[in-house]
C-alpha cells in the first residue's frame, strides 16, 4: 500500500480504491432508492371525473372541462335529478342544478361550469334528490363525494 504524507508530515495510508468505488456504489444505490420511493410516494392531484346513476338520471362530473351534469331519464313519463354542489375543504362556488326530461319539454342534460373558479382540488359533496311521477315520489341518494 503506498504511503503518503499527511498533516504534519506524519505518513498515512493512500485511499484504498475499491473501499472507494465501494462507498460511491452504496451512495448511488441509497440516492436512487430515495428518488424511486419520492416518485412512488408522491400523492396525485385529487380531482376524479366519474358518473354515476341514481335510479331516475345519472349525474356526472368531468374533471378535465370542469363540467358537472344531471340528466333525467326519458322513460316512462316526467322524471328529474337535482343536485346541489357544496365545497367541504374550502370555500368555493355552490350551484345548484335540475335536469328535467323530455316529459317536461327539455331533452338532453343540464351542465355546469362553475367549478371551473374552484380552488383546484376541492373536496366536493353532489347532494342528489330524484322525481319519478310514475313512483310519485321523490327520492334523496346518498351523497357521492369528488374533488374539483
Amino acid at each position: 500500500m503506498a504511503k503518503i504524507a499527511g498533516e504534519g508530515g506524519v505518513p498515512q495510508a493512500a485511499p484504498d480504491r475499491r473501499a472507494m468505488m465501494k462507498n460511491l456504489l452504496k451512495t448511488a444505490v441509497v440516492g436512487v432508492t430515495v428518488a424511486a420511493a419520492t416518485f412512488a410516494l408522491a400523492q396525485p392531484a385529487l380531482a376524479n371525473s366519474f358518473s354515476r346513476n341514481v335510479g331516475d338520471g345519472t349525474v356526472a362530473y368531468d374533471d378535465g372541462g370542469d363540467r358537472f351534469c344531471a340528466a333525467a331519464f326519458n322513460t316512462e313519463g316526467a322524471r328529474w335529478v337535482r343536485v346541489k354542489l357544496v365545497p367541504i375543504s374550502r370555500p368555493g362556488p355552490s350551484p345548484e342544478i335540475t335536469d328535467r326530461n323530455n316529459y317536461y319539454g327539455h331533452s338532453g342534460n343540464t351542465c355546469t361550469t362553475a367549478l371551473a373558479t374552484a380552488y383546484e382540488d376541492t373536496r366536493y359533496r353532489a347532494d342528489i334528490t330524484s322525481y319519478w311521477g310514475e313512483r310519485g315520489t321523490t327520492v334523496t341518494h346518498s351523497p357521492t363525494y369528488f374533488y374539483s
